[in-house]
């Protein structure tokens, strides 16, 4: 199933030079000589977060700081090239000498407002849910497969792992969640054969169903009890399945069918 992630729009630094730049005024040479300038190299990610916006500055390796007069919006993620301190306030550059500061940033991405139902994906687990989407504590609470829960905003940790929040600040990591409702799950009753032994070379990627309940060719989803899924489309029917709507034959090589015995699985239909 796919999530559908609403995410930040990175803006293309190659556009600042329209966008955020203009005439700048310069500090006086005579602090520029003072100033104590350090420069490192760095690649990671940026949001802005003043909510008016983060001035643009220029000039910074050199330490004569120039102030553009627009700025950038805020909410929005921007890749950095280098650091720079400068008498001991930092900036980041977010293009060709087109600078932020340290002031107007933050390397969490902002949280974003939504109002949707998602439905949890957990393949049978319980997931737990935590106080944040970074570094949160776990709330000693968890969520069920298939459930459907409202989720009022989202956010990316520092990963690129989409985050949700199910209110009362309980936070979901998006991996488990999707827009997709679940299909109903039927607990049923599994043996395995091996086709192969019976003279059959429909291989293993079938399961013989009751074909009255799951036609030939509907596609499974079936999930053992030990939480090992596996996905079969039925091509068959066999002596238990034919008497019983309930009942399951998984294909499977001799060695496996043997020890397989009889298990309770839940089974749901893809397609």
């Amino acid at each position: 199933m796919n999530l559908k992630h609403i995410t930040l729009s990175i803006i293309a630094l190659t556009a600042i030079g329209s966008t955020a730049v203009t005439s700048a005024t310069s500090v006086s040479a005579a602090t520029a000589a003072s100033s104590k300038v350090q420069v490192a190299p760095s690649s990671d990610v940026i949001y802005i977060n003043n909510d008016n916006g983060a001035k643009v500055y220029h000039n910074v390796t050199s330490g004569k700081v120039a102030t553009s007069a627009n700025s950038v919006q805020t909410n929005t993620a921007w890749s950095i090239d280098k650091t720079a301190m400068v008498n001991g306030k930092t900036y980041y550059e977010i293009g060709n000498d087109t600078w932020v500061s340290s002031s107007d940033v933050s390397f969490n991405a902002p949280v974003v407002a939504i109002n949707k139902v998602l439905y949890v994906s957990s393949n049978g687990g319980n997931v737990n849910l935590y106080s944040s989407a970074n570094d949160g504590y776990y709330v000693d609470n968890s969520v069920a497969d298939g459930n459907a829960y409202n989720v009022y905003a989202q956010t990316t940790d520092q990963n690129g792992q989409v985050w949700y929040n199910l209110g009362s600040n309980e936070w979901i990591n998006g991996q488990y969640m999707t827009e997709e409702e679940p299909s109903v799950k039927y607990t049923m009753s599994a043996t395995a054969y091996d086709p192969a032994v019976l003279g059959s070379s429909m291989g293993y990627s079938g399961v013989a169903a009751n074909l009255s309940r799951f036609p030939k060719g509907t596609q499974l989803k079936i999930t053992l009890g030990d939480g090992t899924v596996m996905y079969r489309t039925v091509n068959d029917t066999g002596y238990f399945a034919l008497s019983n709507s309930n009942q399951l034959d998984i294909a499977m090589p001799n060695s496996q069918a043997l020890s397989f015995g009889r298990q309770t699985i839940t089974v749901q239909v893809v397609k």
